[in-house]
């Protein structure tokens, strides 16, 4: 090949060369420009949120922030600094708090214990004429009533609810329990627990015998705890009121002690209550 040939060969080349620099200088030149806007708009975003976070830092923060000096315009390391503080300083608050919480929820056990042990001295030591007077002078109240309907009737013989009944005296009673003790007649409930005090009044009614005479008994915890004797046919309301404090099955027992027949008697007005 000749000289020239050769000569004019190269420069081809090189001009091929030269032209496809130029097109890789422009392409890259294209992608630093893309990638610096893409990293402009990633740092003005950064800078956003952070500007954000540090708004959202100083309402938090409140009087914190003021006491600190800490503004909307600090930057993320304040910002930063000044949350690990309030957080150390709330988290020694909150122990503190709890601590304190712990002990006054233990005081105030204690006096529990101790308004629970002196209200079962009162209600075993006096009779509840006079534990009623404590709650009428205000030193006690009834938090909670019931009537016995309300409880769960755990067991019961020759014993019979009634939703009403009307006694000699014209008196209509609502939701009693009717007892025939020609044979043992008595009815368990659930207390629970729960309960203090247990007040009823026991009648009588037309369909009762003349020559009936019967007793009532009150049971705690199988205890004889109150008993109402000599309730005749024409006898008025007979009322009875006993201590269950603490007690868990109360027993209502008739008793026939003439072995009249028909010898009915109800117990009505039935009461429970929780003294605090």
């Amino acid at each position: 090949m000749k000289t020239e040939e050769k000569s004019e060969k190269i420069n081809r080349i090189l001009g091929i060369i030269s032209a496809v620099i130029g097109i890789v200088g422009s392409i890259f030149g294209i992608f630093q420009a893309q990638q610096a806007a893409t990293l402009k708009n990633e740092v003005n975003s950064l800078q956003t949120a952070s500007q954000q976070t540090i708004v959202n830092v100083v309402s938090t923060l409140g009087d914190d922030a003021k006491t600190s000096e800490l503004t909307e315009t600090s930057d993320m390391v304040a910002a930063t600094d000044q949350l690990i503080s309030v957080y150390n300083s709330t988290k020694t608050q909150n122990a503190q708090l709890t601590s304190e919480a712990q002990t006054l929820q233990s005081e105030n056990e204690a006096l529990k214990a101790q308004v629970e042990n002196l209200k079962s001295v009162l209600l075993n030591t006096y009779s509840i004429d006079e534990v009623d007077k404590v709650v009428a002078q205000g030193y006690l109240d009834e938090v909670e009533t019931k009537r016995l309907d309300n409880l769960e009737m755990l067991d019961s013989e020759r014993c019979e609810q009634v939703s009403s009944v009307k006694d000699l005296y014209g008196t209509t009673h609502s939701v009693s329990y009717k007892f025939d003790p020609w044979q043992e007649a008595w009815a368990k409930f659930k207390l629970d627990g729960k309960y203090d005090t247990f007040e009823a009044n026991i009648v009588t009614s037309d369909d009762t015998n003349r020559d009936a005479n019967m007793s009532i008994e009150i049971y705690v915890d199988d205890v004889l705890v109150g008993r109402v004797d000599d309730i005749v046919r024409d006898e008025n309301v007979r009322p009875i009121s006993v201590s269950v404090n603490g007690g868990k099955v109360l027993m209502i027992k008739a008793v026939n002690t003439n072995s009249a027949g028909n010898s009915y008697c109800y117990v009505s007005d039935t009461n429970l209550a929780l003294l605090q």
